[in-house]
């Protein structure tokens, strides 16, 4: 009996020991912050994030060669080159030479017996690509695109956006946005016009008295800030943008050359039918045109004036220092024969500017590296040059020859149209044998012909 009581303070000693074990090893089997901050040697690295991950994406994309060889090469910019190598990476053009190494895996065209142009530039276009923005809304296997591509053409405007013929792709399909400004200079807007160009003037005048005023006292007030068409004003001004304006008679051209010369600002003129009459002061003003060689407009015979339009017209404009871009009278694409006045027969366009007397390589710039400087975009299309777009139209004959066809049209490093895999044109001296007969047809009917 006595010893009862002890047996009963030794169980609750046992229960306590027990019950400070497991808090003790609750406690040590939670880690402490210090050492969960510590990394585990034995564990593997924690991942990078999503944006290191695609960094390392694009970096490991693969390579991608194209290379043209053996045609004669007219780089536009240069000499004509008689069999060399163009050698593409990844669209753009990497080397040219007789002496250029072609990976194994390149895809290669062999053009011998043809002649290699850089892709023709349009400068206005209705149909090969969709509105703005053109890359929601072209549609890269319409047929306008086709029959584009047929001519030769890689690069068009839509709006006021330069995209490239893609076919089949949306890749590097736009090439600038924002090309120009669209200027009115008629009834009311001339006065509108010159008061802005005047309150910019004035603007500029007065940011640099402040900025004078700023190294006397640095608290001396800015002026204001210039809104809607003043701003716009004060951008040309800056040549920050580039003002367009449609105008065909001489007088006409006449103000927005005076115009453009008293404030300084670039101007791009399309039409310009009477250009020859005021050629020189176009010239002062630094006017670059967009002309349609094939434009006809009557003379007036009431009048002592020179007026109307003249074959020369592109001629004479050329002599006296005007940049040139050449387009037909249609901006769409047709079949509606070689000679048609459509983007499918450009060159025939620039080749009546050839019959004007405008010279043969003036005519083909005037479709390819000039025209894309009018527009801006000459540092990617244009021209054959390293470091360009890999953009080519690969003819069987001189470009300005009517009898000449499109072999290959590439674009982007990639064959965008190739005659003899597409239906359009297939029929038509498959061989390239330029004194091949006519392929039979049934229609327009031959004279002669039986009903």
């Amino acid at each position: 009996m006595r010893r009862r009581p002890f047996r009963i303070i030794l169980g609750v000693c046992c229960f306590c020991c027990l019950w400070l074990a497991q808090g003790l090893g609750a406690v040590a089997a939670e880690p402490t912050p210090a050492r969960r901050a510590k990394p585990d040697a034995s564990k593997p690295a924690a991942k990078p994030d999503a944006k290191e991950d695609e960094k390392k994406e694009e970096k490991e994309e693969p390579v991608r060669y194209f290379a043209v060889t053996g045609g004669t090469v007219h780089t536009i910019a240069g000499p004509v080159l008689y069999g060399p190598t163009i050698l593409c990476r990844n669209g753009k053009i990497a080397a040219i030479g007789h002496d250029v190494k072609i990976p194994k895996d390149a895809e290669t065209l062999d053009a011998k017996g043809f002649h290699v142009y850089p892709g023709l530039v349009a400068v206005q276009s209705s149909g090969p690509l969709g509105g703005e923005p053109p890359e929601d809304n072209t549609d890269v296997y319409n047929l306008s695109m086709t029959l584009a591509l047929a001519g030769g053409i890689t690069t068009a405007v839509t709006g006021n956006t330069a995209a490239r013929l893609t076919f089949g792709t949306l890749e590097d399909h736009v090439v600038q946005r924002d090309l120009f400004h669209a200027l009115q200079y008629t009834g009311d807007r001339r006065r509108t016009l010159r008061q802005s160009l005047e309150r910019a003037r004035q603007y500029l005048r007065d940011l640099e008295a402040h900025e004078e005023k700023k190294k006397r006292g640095p608290n001396a007030k800015p002026p204001a800030a210039l809104k809607g068409d003043d701003e716009k004003a004060l951008k040309l001004l800056r040549h920050e943008i580039v003002a367009v304006a449609d105008a065909d008679t001489a007088r006409a051209l006449s103000d927005l050359a005076t115009l453009a010369e008293q404030y300084g600002f670039r101007l791009v003129v399309r039409d310009a039918t009477e250009g020859w009459i005021v050629a020189p002061a176009m010239a002062r003003a630094g006017i670059r045109v967009i002309i349609t060689p094939r434009t006809r407009s009557d003379r007036d015979e009431t009048t002592s004036r020179p007026n109307g339009s003249s074959i020369e017209n592109a001629r004479v404009l050329y002599e006296h220092g005007v940049p040139l871009a050449i387009i037909p009278s249609s901006t769409g694409t047709s079949t509606m024969g070689l000679a048609g006045r459509d983007l499918m027969h450009l060159p025939m366009e620039a080749a009546f500017a050839v019959r004007g007397g405008l010279p043969e390589e003036v005519a083909l710039r005037a479709i390819t590296m000039d025209a894309a400087r009018i527009l801006g975009i000459d540092h990617r299309v244009g021209s054959i040059e390293i470091g360009k777009d890999a953009d080519f139209a690969i003819v069987d004959g001189n470009l300005l020859h009517y009898m000449t066809l499109v072999r290959w049209t590439v674009v982007n490093g990639r064959i965008a149209y190739d005659k003899q895999k597409d239906s359009l044109l297939s029929h038509i001296r498959p061989n390239g044998n330029l004194d091949a007969p006519p392929p039979p047809d049934h229609w327009p009917r031959r004279l002669g012909e039986d009903w």
